[in-house]
């Protein structure tokens, strides 16, 4: 089991504690307890959401390379509207008009979805 999942467990079981009998400072405590397991539980899942994403970023393009934060935040927004994890998806180029776009691309079921990024030539 992870340390999140550790946290949350034990996040969990705090929160199935009846309390309400117990004098002030008990409550108190427990009340301090829960919220202190409930940061660690949200530092932890950022944490390991930030090492996923790492994992699994996409290089900026060479047309990118002087933009790299802004292709970064391309490539953030794309993952964001496709709803789908950072392990899934190739990054393609699609011709439309003459110009070409880099586009998000992965597979559900028998079809291939695709989400815009960014052009190939920023602006």
């Amino acid at each position: 089991m992870s340390d999140e999942e550790y946290a949350h467990q034990a996040l969990s079981a705090l929160e199935r504690i009846d309390v309400e009998g117990q004098d002030e400072p008990v409550r108190e405590c427990y009340d301090d307890a829960v919220a202190a397991v409930d940061e660690l539980a949200a530092m932890l899942t950022a944490a390991t959401d930030d090492t996923v994403k790492e994992q699994h970023a996409v290089d900026a393009p060479e047309e990118w390379t002087d933009d790299e934060e802004e292709w970064d935040e391309k490539m953030d927004d794309a993952y964001d509207e496709a709803e789908i994890p950072r392990s899934k998806g190739t990054l393609t180029v699609k011709t439309i008009d003459d110009r070409e776009y880099y586009y998000l691309q992965w597979r559900e079921g028998d079809k291939v979805r695709s989400q815009y990024v960014a052009p190939v030539s920023p602006a």
